[in-house]
Protein backbone atom coordinates (compact mmCIF):
# COMPACT_ATOMS: atom_id res chain seq x y z
CA UNK A 1 0.00 0.00 0.00
CA UNK A 2 1.71 3.17 -1.00
CA UNK A 3 1.89 6.06 1.42
CA UNK A 4 -0.58 8.23 1.99
CA UNK A 5 0.01 12.14 1.18
CA UNK A 6 -1.76 14.65 2.87
CA UNK A 7 -3.15 17.52 0.36
CA UNK A 8 -1.44 20.42 0.22
CA UNK A 9 -4.60 22.48 1.43
CA UNK A 10 -6.79 21.79 3.98
CA UNK A 11 -10.27 22.66 4.28
CA UNK A 12 -11.47 24.96 7.21
CA UNK A 13 -12.74 23.53 10.29
CA UNK A 14 -16.46 22.97 10.76
CA UNK A 15 -18.70 23.95 13.56
CA UNK A 16 -18.48 20.51 14.63
CA UNK A 17 -14.64 20.50 15.35
CA UNK A 18 -14.49 23.99 16.66
CA UNK A 19 -16.89 22.90 19.26
CA UNK A 20 -15.37 19.74 19.82
CA UNK A 21 -12.15 21.89 19.91
CA UNK A 22 -13.14 24.14 22.77
CA UNK A 23 -14.13 20.82 25.01
CA UNK A 24 -10.97 19.57 24.30
CA UNK A 25 -9.36 22.82 25.25
CA UNK A 26 -11.47 23.29 28.44
CA UNK A 27 -10.32 19.69 29.14
CA UNK A 28 -6.86 20.70 28.64
CA UNK A 29 -6.86 23.67 30.74
CA UNK A 30 -8.12 21.22 34.01
CA UNK A 31 -5.05 19.03 33.63
CA UNK A 32 -2.95 22.22 33.59
CA UNK A 33 -4.38 24.18 35.91
CA UNK A 34 -4.28 21.07 38.43
CA UNK A 35 -1.00 20.95 38.27
CA UNK A 36 0.29 24.15 38.07
CA UNK A 37 -2.22 25.56 41.30
CA UNK A 38 -0.71 22.37 43.39
CA UNK A 39 2.87 22.84 42.73
CA UNK A 40 2.69 26.50 43.77
CA UNK A 41 -0.02 25.64 46.83
CA UNK A 42 2.09 21.93 48.22
CA UNK A 43 4.99 24.09 49.89
CA UNK A 44 2.06 25.87 52.26
CA UNK A 45 0.16 22.44 52.56
CA UNK A 46 3.18 20.69 53.98
CA UNK A 47 3.92 23.44 56.19
CA UNK A 48 0.75 23.05 57.51
CA UNK A 49 -0.30 19.36 57.62
CA UNK A 50 3.39 18.73 57.90
CA UNK A 51 4.60 15.24 56.62
CA UNK A 52 7.41 16.53 54.15
CA UNK A 53 8.72 12.86 53.91
CA UNK A 54 5.42 12.06 52.10
CA UNK A 55 5.47 15.31 49.57
CA UNK A 56 6.55 12.98 46.61
CA UNK A 57 4.10 10.87 47.45
CA UNK A 58 1.32 13.51 46.77
CA UNK A 59 2.30 13.67 43.32
CA UNK A 60 4.02 10.11 42.59
CA UNK A 61 0.39 9.05 43.68
CA UNK A 62 -1.59 11.02 41.05
CA UNK A 63 1.35 9.71 38.52
CA UNK A 64 0.73 6.31 39.21
CA UNK A 65 -2.20 5.88 39.46
CA UNK A 66 -2.76 8.29 36.12
CA UNK A 67 -0.19 6.21 34.98
CA UNK A 68 -1.17 2.83 35.22
CA UNK A 69 -3.99 3.80 33.68
CA UNK A 70 -3.71 5.17 31.05
CA UNK A 71 -2.88 1.83 28.45
CA UNK A 72 -6.82 0.78 29.88
CA UNK A 73 -8.38 3.59 29.39
CA UNK A 74 -7.16 3.96 26.07
CA UNK A 75 -8.03 -0.22 25.24
CA UNK A 76 -11.44 0.64 26.43
CA UNK A 77 -11.64 4.36 24.07
CA UNK A 78 -10.35 1.42 21.03
CA UNK A 79 -13.10 -0.71 22.15
CA UNK A 80 -16.25 1.53 23.18
CA UNK A 81 -15.56 4.76 22.02
CA UNK A 82 -13.28 7.78 22.96
CA UNK A 83 -16.96 9.84 24.19
CA UNK A 84 -17.84 7.67 27.26
CA UNK A 85 -14.55 7.13 28.26
CA UNK A 86 -13.55 10.50 28.46
CA UNK A 87 -16.72 11.58 30.35
CA UNK A 88 -16.04 8.97 33.13
CA UNK A 89 -12.37 10.16 33.25
CA UNK A 90 -13.54 13.91 33.86
CA UNK A 91 -15.81 12.99 36.57
CA UNK A 92 -13.57 10.68 38.46
CA UNK A 93 -10.92 13.64 37.89
CA UNK A 94 -13.23 16.70 39.42
CA UNK A 95 -14.45 13.82 42.31
CA UNK A 96 -11.17 13.46 43.57
CA UNK A 97 -10.86 17.19 43.00
CA UNK A 98 -13.25 18.46 45.15
CA UNK A 99 -12.32 15.49 47.92
CA UNK A 100 -8.68 17.37 48.01
CA UNK A 101 -10.44 20.35 49.62
CA UNK A 102 -11.47 18.35 52.24
CA UNK A 103 -8.38 16.41 53.17
CA UNK A 104 -6.89 17.08 56.27
CA UNK A 105 -4.28 14.49 56.77
CA UNK A 106 -1.60 14.15 54.49
CA UNK A 107 -2.68 10.60 53.69
CA UNK A 108 -6.09 11.81 52.84
CA UNK A 109 -4.76 13.80 50.75
CA UNK A 110 -2.47 11.14 49.09
CA UNK A 111 -5.34 8.90 48.74
CA UNK A 112 -7.72 11.51 47.07
CA UNK A 113 -4.66 12.61 44.27
CA UNK A 114 -4.72 9.09 43.56
CA UNK A 115 -8.49 9.24 42.64
CA UNK A 116 -7.39 12.56 40.74
CA UNK A 117 -5.04 10.86 38.90
CA UNK A 118 -7.36 7.55 38.04
CA UNK A 119 -9.48 10.39 35.96
CA UNK A 120 -6.67 12.11 34.71
CA UNK A 121 -5.44 8.38 32.98
CA UNK A 122 -8.31 8.78 30.79
CA UNK A 123 -8.63 12.76 30.39
CA UNK A 124 -5.51 13.43 29.01
CA UNK A 125 -4.63 10.76 26.60
CA UNK A 126 -8.08 10.85 25.16
CA UNK A 127 -8.27 14.36 24.83
CA UNK A 128 -5.40 14.32 22.38
CA UNK A 129 -7.06 10.86 21.18
CA UNK A 130 -10.39 12.93 20.06
CA UNK A 131 -7.76 15.54 18.02
CA UNK A 132 -6.57 13.02 16.59
CA UNK A 133 -9.66 11.80 15.42
CA UNK A 134 -11.28 15.19 13.83
CA UNK A 135 -8.28 16.85 12.57
CA UNK A 136 -5.92 15.80 9.63
CA UNK A 137 -2.13 15.43 9.93
CA UNK A 138 -1.27 18.67 8.70
CA UNK A 139 -4.37 20.34 11.24
CA UNK A 140 -3.19 18.26 14.02
CA UNK A 141 0.33 19.41 13.56
CA UNK A 142 -1.18 23.09 13.68
CA UNK A 143 -3.99 22.74 16.26
CA UNK A 144 -1.30 20.92 18.72
CA UNK A 145 0.21 24.82 18.88
CA UNK A 146 -3.23 25.85 19.86
CA UNK A 147 -3.97 23.10 22.26
CA UNK A 148 -0.30 24.04 23.92
CA UNK A 149 -1.25 27.68 23.87
CA UNK A 150 -4.44 26.95 26.19
CA UNK A 151 -2.17 24.52 28.23
CA UNK A 152 0.06 27.66 28.44
CA UNK A 153 -2.28 29.95 29.41
CA UNK A 154 -3.97 27.81 32.13
CA UNK A 155 -0.24 26.93 33.49
CA UNK A 156 0.54 30.38 33.56
CA UNK A 157 -2.28 31.26 35.21
CA UNK A 158 -2.56 28.43 37.31
CA UNK A 159 0.65 29.66 39.78
CA UNK A 160 -0.72 33.21 40.01
CA UNK A 161 -4.27 31.67 40.50
CA UNK A 162 -2.59 28.95 43.27
CA UNK A 163 -0.62 31.82 45.09
CA UNK A 164 -3.44 34.64 45.79
CA UNK A 165 -5.90 31.43 47.06
CA UNK A 166 -3.56 29.68 49.15
CA UNK A 167 -2.53 33.26 50.74
CA UNK A 168 -6.43 34.54 50.97
CA UNK A 169 -9.06 31.57 50.96
CA UNK A 170 -6.55 28.76 51.85
CA UNK A 171 -4.95 25.96 49.81
CA UNK A 172 -8.22 23.54 49.66
CA UNK A 173 -9.69 26.35 47.08
CA UNK A 174 -6.61 25.36 44.57
CA UNK A 175 -8.57 22.29 44.08
CA UNK A 176 -12.13 23.31 44.11
CA UNK A 177 -11.15 25.32 40.94
CA UNK A 178 -11.09 22.22 38.72
CA UNK A 179 -15.11 21.47 39.41
CA UNK A 180 -16.16 24.56 37.70
CA UNK A 181 -13.55 24.17 34.24
CA UNK A 182 -14.38 20.30 34.95
CA UNK A 183 -18.32 20.14 34.38
CA UNK A 184 -17.66 23.24 31.27
CA UNK A 185 -15.57 20.45 29.62
CA UNK A 186 -17.57 17.59 30.61
CA UNK A 187 -20.98 19.70 28.94
CA UNK A 188 -19.43 20.96 25.72
CA UNK A 189 -17.83 17.03 24.85
CA UNK A 190 -21.16 15.50 26.23
CA UNK A 191 -23.61 17.29 23.37
CA UNK A 192 -20.92 18.76 20.54
CA UNK A 193 -19.11 15.24 20.32
CA UNK A 194 -20.89 12.49 17.79
CA UNK A 195 -18.56 9.92 16.86
CA UNK A 196 -19.62 7.37 14.81
CA UNK A 197 -17.46 3.55 14.74
CA UNK A 198 -18.04 0.43 14.25
CA UNK A 199 -17.93 -1.58 17.40
CA UNK A 200 -15.50 -4.20 18.12
CA UNK A 201 -15.89 -5.95 21.33
CA UNK A 202 -13.17 -7.74 22.89
CA UNK A 203 -11.97 -8.81 26.19
CA UNK A 204 -9.92 -6.06 28.77
CA UNK A 205 -6.84 -8.07 29.77
CA UNK A 206 -7.28 -7.20 33.25
CA UNK A 207 -4.60 -9.62 34.88
CA UNK A 208 -2.04 -7.63 32.28
CA UNK A 209 -3.61 -4.58 34.15
CA UNK A 210 -2.99 -5.98 37.24
CA UNK A 211 0.63 -6.76 36.27
CA UNK A 212 1.67 -3.65 35.53
CA UNK A 213 0.54 -1.82 38.37
CA UNK A 214 2.15 -4.05 40.86
CA UNK A 215 5.02 -3.73 38.92
CA UNK A 216 4.99 -0.28 38.94
CA UNK A 217 3.55 0.31 43.01
CA UNK A 218 7.09 -2.04 44.15
CA UNK A 219 9.37 0.23 42.13
CA UNK A 220 8.07 3.56 43.24
CA UNK A 221 8.08 2.63 46.84
CA UNK A 222 11.05 0.99 46.81
CA UNK A 223 13.21 4.23 44.91
CA UNK A 224 11.09 6.47 47.49
CA UNK A 225 10.64 4.87 50.44
CA UNK A 226 12.43 1.80 50.79
CA UNK A 227 15.85 3.21 50.90
CA UNK A 228 15.20 5.42 53.44
CA UNK A 229 13.34 3.42 55.74
CA UNK A 230 15.29 0.26 55.53
CA UNK A 231 18.40 0.92 53.62
CA UNK A 232 19.17 0.42 49.78
CA UNK A 233 21.33 -2.78 50.22
CA UNK A 234 18.31 -4.33 52.83
CA UNK A 235 16.62 -7.54 51.48
CA UNK A 236 13.56 -5.82 51.48
CA UNK A 237 14.29 -3.31 48.89
CA UNK A 238 16.31 -6.01 46.86
CA UNK A 239 13.09 -8.09 47.16
CA UNK A 240 10.72 -5.07 45.86
CA UNK A 241 12.79 -4.63 42.98
CA UNK A 242 13.20 -8.00 42.03
CA UNK A 243 9.51 -8.38 42.24
CA UNK A 244 8.66 -5.03 39.97
CA UNK A 245 10.93 -7.05 37.22
CA UNK A 246 8.92 -10.48 37.69
CA UNK A 247 5.80 -8.91 37.41
CA UNK A 248 7.02 -6.85 34.53
CA UNK A 249 8.17 -9.81 32.86
CA UNK A 250 5.02 -11.73 33.49
CA UNK A 251 2.82 -8.61 32.17
CA UNK A 252 5.42 -8.76 28.76
CA UNK A 253 4.61 -13.09 28.52
CA UNK A 254 0.94 -12.28 29.20
CA UNK A 255 0.76 -9.61 26.09
CA UNK A 256 2.22 -12.14 24.03
CA UNK A 257 -0.53 -14.65 24.83
CA UNK A 258 -3.76 -12.45 25.22
CA UNK A 259 -5.89 -11.74 21.96
CA UNK A 260 -6.17 -8.46 23.01
CA UNK A 261 -3.37 -7.35 25.02
CA UNK A 262 -3.48 -3.85 27.38
CA UNK A 263 -0.42 -2.46 25.45
CA UNK A 264 0.13 -4.01 21.98
CA UNK A 265 3.55 -4.95 21.71
CA UNK A 266 3.36 -4.81 17.75
CA UNK A 267 3.39 -0.78 18.00
CA UNK A 268 7.09 -1.75 19.69
CA UNK A 269 8.32 -2.67 16.44
CA UNK A 270 8.05 0.50 14.90
CA UNK A 271 11.65 2.71 15.45
CA UNK A 272 9.89 5.86 15.29
CA UNK A 273 7.63 4.38 18.65
CA UNK A 274 10.33 3.15 20.55
CA UNK A 275 12.21 5.88 19.96
CA UNK A 276 9.02 8.87 20.81
CA UNK A 277 8.46 6.04 24.37
CA UNK A 278 12.47 6.53 25.37
CA UNK A 279 12.71 9.87 25.00
CA UNK A 280 9.28 10.94 26.26
CA UNK A 281 10.47 8.59 29.60
CA UNK A 282 13.01 10.53 30.24
CA UNK A 283 11.91 14.22 29.49
CA UNK A 284 9.05 13.05 32.00
CA UNK A 285 11.73 12.95 34.76
CA UNK A 286 12.78 16.42 33.70
CA UNK A 287 9.40 17.93 33.41
CA UNK A 288 7.94 16.24 36.48
CA UNK A 289 11.04 16.97 38.42
CA UNK A 290 11.11 20.46 37.35
CA UNK A 291 7.25 21.54 38.50
CA UNK A 292 7.90 19.14 42.24
CA UNK A 293 11.05 20.16 43.37
CA UNK A 294 12.04 24.12 42.04
CA UNK A 295 8.85 25.27 44.27
CA UNK A 296 10.63 24.08 47.46
CA UNK A 297 13.79 25.68 46.29
CA UNK A 298 11.91 29.31 45.64
CA UNK A 299 9.87 29.29 48.83
CA UNK A 300 12.39 26.98 50.95
CA UNK A 301 15.60 27.58 50.72
CA UNK A 302 15.40 31.42 49.56
CA UNK A 303 12.45 32.48 51.03
CA UNK A 304 10.37 33.38 48.50
CA UNK A 305 6.36 33.00 48.86
CA UNK A 306 3.79 30.68 46.96
CA UNK A 307 3.35 33.45 44.23
CA UNK A 308 6.92 33.84 43.66
CA UNK A 309 7.64 29.85 43.33
CA UNK A 310 4.63 29.11 41.01
CA UNK A 311 5.62 31.68 38.80
CA UNK A 312 9.13 30.04 38.41
CA UNK A 313 7.25 27.01 37.36
CA UNK A 314 5.30 29.15 34.84
CA UNK A 315 8.23 29.85 33.06
CA UNK A 316 8.09 26.62 31.43
CA UNK A 317 4.46 26.83 30.42
CA UNK A 318 5.55 29.91 28.84
CA UNK A 319 8.30 28.42 26.72
CA UNK A 320 6.19 25.24 25.77
CA UNK A 321 3.11 26.58 23.68
CA UNK A 322 5.26 29.06 22.35
CA UNK A 323 7.69 25.97 20.99
CA UNK A 324 4.59 24.25 20.25
CA UNK A 325 3.57 26.15 17.68
CA UNK A 326 6.74 26.49 15.92
CA UNK A 327 7.56 22.91 16.17
CA UNK A 328 3.84 22.37 14.21
CA UNK A 329 4.98 24.52 11.59
CA UNK A 330 8.20 23.48 10.90
CA UNK A 331 7.28 19.63 11.18
CA UNK A 332 5.34 19.66 7.96
CA UNK A 333 8.47 21.28 6.26
CA UNK A 334 11.51 19.75 7.50
CA UNK A 335 10.56 16.27 9.21
CA UNK A 336 10.45 15.45 12.77
CA UNK A 337 13.95 14.40 13.37
CA UNK A 338 15.54 18.07 13.57
CA UNK A 339 12.76 19.20 15.40
CA UNK A 340 13.30 16.78 18.05
CA UNK A 341 16.81 16.79 18.10
CA UNK A 342 16.55 21.00 19.07
CA UNK A 343 13.93 20.09 21.12
CA UNK A 344 16.65 17.58 23.72
CA UNK A 345 19.26 19.69 22.91
CA UNK A 346 16.96 22.75 24.90
CA UNK A 347 16.12 20.18 27.99
CA UNK A 348 20.19 19.95 28.39
CA UNK A 349 20.21 23.72 28.56
CA UNK A 350 17.50 24.41 30.41
CA UNK A 351 18.08 21.40 33.37
CA UNK A 352 22.20 22.81 33.45
CA UNK A 353 20.78 25.93 34.34
CA UNK A 354 18.18 24.25 36.97
CA UNK A 355 21.22 22.75 38.76
CA UNK A 356 22.35 26.25 39.66
CA UNK A 357 19.15 27.89 40.93
CA UNK A 358 20.33 27.12 44.26
CA UNK A 359 23.40 29.41 43.98
CA UNK A 360 21.32 32.86 42.38
CA UNK A 361 18.72 34.20 44.57
CA UNK A 362 17.25 35.44 41.66
CA UNK A 363 13.95 34.42 40.32
CA UNK A 364 14.35 35.59 37.02
CA UNK A 365 17.35 33.46 37.04
CA UNK A 366 15.02 30.48 38.14
CA UNK A 367 12.09 31.44 35.42
CA UNK A 368 14.92 31.49 32.42
CA UNK A 369 16.00 28.01 33.00
CA UNK A 370 12.50 26.95 33.90
CA UNK A 371 11.78 28.80 30.21
CA UNK A 372 14.02 27.10 28.27
CA UNK A 373 13.05 23.93 29.64
CA UNK A 374 10.09 24.39 28.65
CA UNK A 375 10.81 24.85 25.01
CA UNK A 376 12.55 21.65 24.72
CA UNK A 377 9.86 20.19 26.13
CA UNK A 378 7.37 22.16 23.91
CA UNK A 379 9.07 21.31 20.47
CA UNK A 380 10.31 17.52 21.72
CA UNK A 381 6.89 16.21 22.91
CA UNK A 382 4.51 17.96 20.37
CA UNK A 383 6.77 16.74 17.56
CA UNK A 384 6.65 12.89 18.87
CA UNK A 385 3.37 13.07 19.88
CA UNK A 386 1.73 14.23 16.00
CA UNK A 387 4.05 11.89 14.15
CA UNK A 388 3.29 8.67 16.07
CA UNK A 389 -0.85 9.09 15.82
CA UNK A 390 -0.35 9.96 12.63
CA UNK A 391 1.44 6.25 11.86
CA UNK A 392 -1.32 4.35 13.30
CA UNK A 393 -5.12 3.36 12.37
CA UNK A 394 -8.03 4.88 14.16
CA UNK A 395 -8.52 1.26 15.87
CA UNK A 396 -4.77 1.64 17.76
CA UNK A 397 -4.57 5.19 17.63
CA UNK A 398 -5.79 5.66 21.47
CA UNK A 399 -3.50 2.65 22.77
CA UNK A 400 -0.53 5.01 20.48
CA UNK A 401 -1.30 7.58 21.83
CA UNK A 402 -1.63 6.64 25.43
CA UNK A 403 1.55 5.16 25.10
CA UNK A 404 2.98 8.42 24.60
CA UNK A 405 1.61 9.86 28.01
CA UNK A 406 2.36 6.98 29.60
CA UNK A 407 6.11 7.08 28.63
CA UNK A 408 6.39 10.28 29.78
CA UNK A 409 4.27 9.98 33.28
CA UNK A 410 5.92 6.66 34.21
CA UNK A 411 9.21 8.64 33.51
CA UNK A 412 7.92 11.44 35.99
CA UNK A 413 6.59 8.81 38.81
CA UNK A 414 9.85 7.14 39.14
CA UNK A 415 12.05 10.53 38.78
CA UNK A 416 9.84 12.11 41.30
CA UNK A 417 9.97 9.05 44.18
CA UNK A 418 13.67 8.94 43.40
CA UNK A 419 14.24 12.55 43.95
CA UNK A 420 11.20 12.02 46.77
CA UNK A 421 14.24 9.62 48.41
CA UNK A 422 16.70 11.75 47.92
CA UNK A 423 15.53 14.71 49.48
CA UNK A 424 14.03 12.87 52.70
CA UNK A 425 17.84 11.30 53.43
CA UNK A 426 18.65 15.33 53.45
CA UNK A 427 16.26 17.24 54.97
CA UNK A 428 15.85 17.99 58.93
CA UNK A 429 13.49 18.22 61.19
CA UNK A 430 12.49 21.92 60.66
CA UNK A 431 12.22 21.70 56.76
CA UNK A 432 8.31 21.28 56.82
CA UNK A 433 7.70 24.54 58.87
CA UNK A 434 10.22 26.88 56.65
CA UNK A 435 7.91 26.02 53.46
CA UNK A 436 5.30 28.12 54.96
CA UNK A 437 5.49 31.79 55.27
CA UNK A 438 4.15 31.51 58.54
CA UNK A 439 5.04 29.03 60.22
CA UNK A 440 8.76 29.86 59.05
CA UNK A 441 8.63 32.90 61.67
CA UNK A 442 8.13 30.35 64.61
CA UNK A 443 11.63 28.59 64.06
CA UNK A 444 14.87 30.28 65.37
CA UNK A 445 17.35 31.43 63.28
CA UNK A 446 19.85 28.82 63.52
CA UNK A 447 17.45 26.33 62.95
CA UNK A 448 16.40 27.53 59.95
CA UNK A 449 19.82 28.44 58.68
CA UNK A 450 20.46 24.23 59.05
CA UNK A 451 16.69 23.50 57.85
CA UNK A 452 17.37 25.82 54.08
CA UNK A 453 20.83 24.13 54.02
CA UNK A 454 19.79 20.69 54.11
CA UNK A 455 16.64 21.36 51.79
CA UNK A 456 19.17 23.29 49.19
CA UNK A 457 21.91 19.71 49.74
CA UNK A 458 19.14 17.31 48.74
CA UNK A 459 17.46 19.83 46.05
CA UNK A 460 20.96 19.96 44.71
CA UNK A 461 21.06 16.37 43.80
CA UNK A 462 17.96 15.98 42.16
CA UNK A 463 18.43 18.97 39.79
CA UNK A 464 21.36 16.81 39.01
CA UNK A 465 19.48 13.99 38.02
CA UNK A 466 17.61 15.80 35.99
CA UNK A 467 20.15 17.15 33.71
CA UNK A 468 21.30 13.44 33.62
CA UNK A 469 18.03 12.46 32.02
CA UNK A 470 18.03 15.35 29.94
CA UNK A 471 21.14 14.63 28.43
CA UNK A 472 20.22 10.34 28.30
CA UNK A 473 17.28 12.02 26.21
CA UNK A 474 19.20 13.96 24.23
CA UNK A 475 21.80 10.85 23.16
CA UNK A 476 18.87 8.78 22.43
CA UNK A 477 17.65 10.96 19.90
CA UNK A 478 20.96 11.39 18.37
CA UNK A 479 21.01 7.50 18.11
CA UNK A 480 17.19 6.33 17.26
CA UNK A 481 15.30 9.12 15.95
CA UNK A 482 13.99 8.12 12.71
CA UNK A 483 13.83 10.81 9.97
CA UNK A 484 10.03 10.85 9.63
CA UNK A 485 7.59 13.32 8.16
CA UNK A 486 4.06 13.77 8.39
CA UNK A 487 1.10 11.54 5.87
CA UNK A 488 3.77 8.94 5.26
CA UNK A 489 3.80 5.12 7.02
CA UNK A 490 6.32 3.76 9.09
CA UNK A 491 9.23 1.71 6.99
CA UNK A 492 8.76 -0.54 9.89
CA UNK A 493 4.90 -0.89 9.85
CA UNK A 494 3.74 0.27 13.33
CA UNK A 495 0.16 -1.53 12.83
CA UNK A 496 -1.97 0.62 10.25
CA UNK A 497 -2.01 3.31 7.48
CA UNK A 498 -1.01 6.52 7.81
CA UNK A 499 -4.31 9.14 7.79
Amino acid sequence: MPPATPSDVDPPLTRAQLLVTAGIMAAIAVAALDSTVVGTAMPTIIGQLGGLSEYSWVFTAYLVTSTTTVPLFARLADIHGRKPVFLVGLALFVIGSVLCGTATSMPALIAFRALQGLGAGAVQPISFTIAGDIFTPRQRARMQGVFSGVWGVSAIIGPALGGVITTTVGWPWVFEINLPVGILAGAIIWFAFHERFERHPQPIDWLGASLLTGSILLLLFAVSEGGQLFGWTSPLVIAMLAGSVVLLVAFVVNARRVAAPLIDLQLLRSPLVRAGLGIGGLAGIVMFGLTTYVPPMVQGVHGGTALEAGAAVAAMSIGWPVASVVAGRLLIRIGARPIVLAGTGMLVVGSLLVTQIGRFDALPFAMLACAITGVGMGLASTTLLVVIQGAVEWRRRAVATGLVQFSRTIGGAIGVGVMGGVVTAFVGAASSAILDPVARGTVSAQAAAAARDSLASGLNVTYWLMFVAAALACLLAIRTMPDVSLGHELEAGAGGPAD
